[in-house]
């Protein structure tokens, strides 16, 4: 596997999500008789970028397991999610599938045991299947990321342009 492949697929969901800016600005301003077309050229676009996120953080998964995570920085990121992971619990803002999903992804952290670094790099590979579901729930996963795990976001990117 090339050394680049997370940039690679990036690059991929960033020209992806700018043709889809494209597409949802299109239907707006579409006549009635093109709106149908507009529709399923969305839907494609929303399939190819849950396929290409999920390919990032199928890769991004098999690379952590090799990688250090410094432990300071893991800390700070696993107390993110898990406060984060309750807020949204309250808040009911999400389908009970993805807040199941992060639930999970809650308690493996919350387990006792090995350390934070550890314990994220196991939580990593449930990254995926958030994916699909946020999907199937029409989610953008790239914001819910950003907006509720801001910091786990960065650190991914900057780890991303490591490798």
């Amino acid at each position: 596997m090339p050394i680049n492949r997370l940039s690679d697929i990036e690059e991929n969901l960033e020209l992806l999500q700018e043709q889809l800016v494209g597409k949802q600005k299109a239907l707006n301003l579409a006549p009635q008789e093109d709106k149908i077309r507009i529709k399923l050229q969305i839907r494609e676009l929303r399939k190819d970028i849950r396929e290409q996120e999920e390919d990032y953080w199928q890769v991004f998964a098999r690379q952590t397991k090799t990688e250090e995570i410094p432990e300071h920085e893991a800390e700070v990121i696993v107390a993110e999610i898990v406060e984060e992971v309750g807020q949204i619990e309250v808040r009911r803002q999400y389908p009970d599938e993805v807040v199941q999903i992060l639930q999970e992804i809650r308690d493996k952290l919350n387990q006792p045991g090995p350390t934070a670094a550890a314990k994220l790099k196991g939580v990593i590979s449930s990254i995926p299947p958030f994916v699909g579901i946020s999907y199937e729930a029409e989610l953008d996963t790239e914001n819910v990321l950003q907006q509720h795990f801001p910091t786990f976001r960065k650190w991914a990117k900057v780890f991303a342009k490591k490798s």
